[in-house]
């Protein structure tokens, strides 16, 4: 591969930036919040060394980014042309997080956006004119790249580059390839379900959710027992599964089919709040095997009694019922260590437990004792708190 190091201006780049394209290993677009937008543009106007961008350049002409993809977001949101970025067209902030400034560098246009900088400049303000120039005529170091190399070098550079940066597991999953991958990030991360229930959207969380779904099957399904699932678990599980057999197939299928049921079977997905528990409750609803309609209906059920006297409980503190404090400990493995083997079994463990009892009496464990000891309808008790 051939390289070249290039300098752009901040105004090359706004014309050069209709050719580059963002392959899909890419993080999110706008991932980057509006302060460290804000800090990027500060660092621009005091002259700071900001990092390389890496593009490489096409037969065509075009160009795919390989890294930079949040450095560019935020230049081109401040410039107003990423209307996709709800902070587009976003003002202008002095930032300085290590000492007191006497002399604060373009303080008259604190919090101006740059279309108004520039009808500013274009009146005569000095201050205004200063600022389009420096900003304009800041250079960027590009990382130029050409010739013939595999696809999935970039994917490999792309997290190379990263390790220095906070860059999280659905970003680093996001960047490999295979089968495997491409049904957790193109399909099931997109699933209804996963959509509905209160999983950040951002960051490829619902993604990684169904990456940790899938290697719970597959590994129950080899072994007869679940797995731990960090991110380095989940990385083999892609490269191991980059391409599947009928029989494997197979099995994403009847993952799909489960998600499918459930999120009929829901009226509020939301109740499941976070991603240990979805990943909990698909998985059981998969190896009880429920089938569409009442079944899967009556076990909805089943799980927002469940974790409505979780959250009841959870909300008590120290002022916890005896009755219930198995459920103190059902919550330590959700919130603590929860994709390590033992924290998904024990929460398999108990919903089992807590299921079986439900199908049997409409009870789970200590409402009979709460009750007698307090006179209180459990039900009705944890919805009032």
């Amino acid at each position: 591969m051939d390289k070249t190091v290039l300098h752009w201006t901040v105004q090359d780049l706004r014309r050069q930036h209709s050719t580059i394209n963002f392959p899909e290993y890419q993080r999110e677009p706008n991932v980057w919040s509006r302060a460290a937008k804000q800090r990027l543009i500060d660092s621009v106007l005091r002259h700071f060394d900001i990092a390389s961008l890496y593009v490489y350049r096409n037969d065509d002409g075009s160009l795919d980014c390989i890294d930079g993809r949040q450095r560019i977001a935020a230049i081109m949101s401040f410039l107003g042309e990423n209307p996709d970025d709800e902070d587009n067209a976003f003002g202008v902030r002095n930032s300085n997080e290590i000492y007191q400034e006497h002399e604060v560098p373009f303080i008259e246009l604190d919090g101006v956006g740059y279309r108004d900088i520039q009808v500013r400049a274009t009146a005569g303000d000095r201050t205004a004119q200063r600022f389009i120039e420096l900003f304009s005529g800041y250079e960027l170091t590009i990382v130029h790249l050409a010739g013939p190399t595999r696809p999935e070098e970039f994917n490999l550079q792309f997290t190379r580059l990263n390790l220095g940066t906070i860059i999280n597991s659905g970003e680093k999953l996001h960047a490999m390839v295979g089968e495997m991958r491409d049904i957790c990030f193109n399909e099931l991360g997109q699933h209804a379900f996963l959509e509905s229930v209160r999983i950040p959207t951002r960051r490829y969380s619902k993604e990684q959710v169904a990456a940790q779904i899938l290697a719970q099957m597959f590994a129950f399904n080899e072994t007869g027992q679940f797995a731990r699932t960090r991110h380095f678990d989940l990385q083999r599980f892609f490269k191991e599964q980059a391409a599947l057999d009928a029989e494997k197939r197979a099995w994403v299928d009847t993952a799909r089919e489960t998600l499918d049921r459930l999120a009929d079977a829901f009226p509020d997905p939301g109740v499941l709040r976070n991603r240990a528990i979805t990943v909990s409750v698909t998985l059981q609803a998969w190896r009880r095997q429920l089938a569409a309609g009442d079944a899967i209906r009556a076990y909805a059920g089943f799980v927002e009694e469940f974790l409505c006297r979780l959250k009841w409980q959870v909300g008590k503190g120290l002022d916890v019922d005896a009755e219930y404090r198995y459920l103190i400990d059902f919550q330590r493995h959700v919130t603590q260590a929860s994709v390590e083997k033992p924290a998904v079994e024990a929460r398999a463990n108990r919903l089992d437990v807590e299921y079986d009892s439900w199908r049997a009496n409409e009870v789970l464990t200590g409402d009979v004792e709460y009750q007698a000891r307090t006179g209180g309808d459990p039900d009705d008790d944890c919805r009032e708190n």
